[in-house]
């Protein structure tokens, strides 16, 4: 993967937006955020409205910044989003959402 493939297609002001959206959703219910071994896994409550903007968000995720994986796993009481990369898009995936806590 060369560094032109790890890049996000938003322009600043669609990213400040979508930014807010992140910082909102993690405001209100993020619980843990962690490096693996291939990116980083955001564990959210699952409270009311959770599920839906994590998935939405997530599909967004997927069309501009399609270096990265975005898998959501729901159960019980936490959702998790686990956000993977191979090489050097690794440490960009674990930048993208580490400050959300």
């Amino acid at each position: 993967m060369n560094r032109n493939s790890i890049a996000c297609s938003l322009d600043r002001e669609g990213l400040a937006k979508r930014g807010k959206r992140w910082l909102e959703l993690g405001a209100r219910a993020a619980v843990e955020v962690a490096a693996t071994d291939r990116g980083l896994r955001l564990a959210f409550r699952a409270d009311e409205g959770v599920e839906d903007e994590l998935r939405r968000l997530a599909k967004l995720e997927r069309e501009c910044c399609a270096f990265a994986d975005w898998s959501l796993h729901v159960g019980g009481e936490e959702i998790t989003l686990e956000l993977a990369a191979e090489g050097e898009a690794v440490p960009v995936v674990r930048e993208m959402l580490s400050g959300l806590l």
